[in-house]
């Protein structure tokens, strides 16, 4: 079978698509035959070695976290899947293999595919829509009536926020370019903000959330947004949030805290859910075959693009 490895850290270019043995299940994971995968600003920081000190000096390595495809074969031992069933999920990052024909997923980690998606935009999801979901539904504690600011609100997670934040109910903001503010409007915020311009800072505007998706503002900067006890969030800690983490019990009425997301088949399902009732859909950048992968990550690491990059396998 068809997997994108690589033998060392550098650019795109040391991306290669190599014939690998297929892969076979234990009694308790299931062979997913891939139809569909996608980029994410965290495979290519490992592609680089960015995250080497999490990712280790063994070669060759594997690329490729989000997926969606169909069960070939299902272990002895799962229950609640089948040979048939469409599914997506992500692998851990650090180990990847999602840029292959198949792989060995473990059913905890995946769930059914929307009905009415397409693998490609399943594949869109998983990496990016949790952890918008974990970082307003857990961290955020966002429900009816709360105030959300989404910066970078039509990025690959900021656009999933957005919606998600409208669907629990919030009152949504958001922060992006000039020539995506309709992009913004259109996937259900109040109002919108040019983050180019001071309209924002000039204003007296008070949030209960800061979602920061595109991770380009600080806790520091940031906190004159938020009302008393409100809470920012970010996809990337600095200072701030890792002394809040370590010293949360120190009386700060304002927060900072950091998503790290976990793949989890109870959260893929309740963004079945938000999918299946038209509350979030995904927005598609372009698609790229699995062997132009590395002119993927070129697009991707540019910035240049809305939603998410997709990789058509089969």
């Amino acid at each position: 079978m068809r997997s994108l490895i690589y033998n060392k850290y550098g650019g795109p270019d040391v991306l290669e698509v190599a014939d690998v043995e297929k892969p076979e299940p234990d009694e308790n994971s299931v062979l997913v035959r891939l139809k569909a995968s996608s980029v994410n600003p965290v495979d290519y920081k490992i592609r680089r070695g960015d995250m080497k000190i999490m990712s280790g000096k063994k070669f060759p390595k594997n690329a490729g976290s989000d997926f969606a495809g169909v069960i070939e074969k299902a272990g002895e031992m799962v229950a609640g899947y089948k040979k048939g069933d469409e599914v997506y999920g992500f692998l851990n990052p650090m180990k990847g293999g999602a840029y292959s024909d198949y792989i060995i997923a473990d059913p905890a980690n995946i769930s059914l595919k929307p009905e009415k998606f397409s693998f490609e935009q399943a594949a869109s999801m998983p990496v990016a829509a949790l952890t918008a979901l974990q970082a307003l539904n857990y961290l955020g504690n966002v429900d009816e009536g709360t105030t959300v600011l989404v910066n970078g609100a039509t990025g690959g997670v900021g656009s999933f926020a957005v919606q998600l934040a409208k669907g629990m109910g919030a009152e949504v903001a958001g922060v992006c370019s000039k020539d995506n503010m309709k992009l913004c409007k259109d996937l259900g915020a109040d109002e919108v903000f040019d983050y180019s311009s001071e309209e924002l800072i000039r204003s007296d505007r008070k949030f209960d959330v800061f979602f920061d998706a595109a991770a380009k503002s600080t806790f520091s900067t940031s906190r004159k947004f938020l009302n008393n006890r409100g809470i920012y969030v970010t996809t990337i800690p600095g200072f701030w949030v890792l002394f809040n983490r370590l010293f949360n019990f120190f009386p700060f009425k304002k927060r900072s805290k950091f998503i790290m997301v976990k793949s989890s088949g109870i959260d893929l399902t309740i963004l079945t859910g938000f999918a299946m009732t038209d509350i979030v859909k995904p927005v598609i950048a372009t698609s790229f075959k699995l062997e132009d992968v590395a002119d993927a990550q070129v697009l991707a690491e540019s910035g240049k693009f809305r939603g998410k990059i997709v990789i058509k396998i089969d």
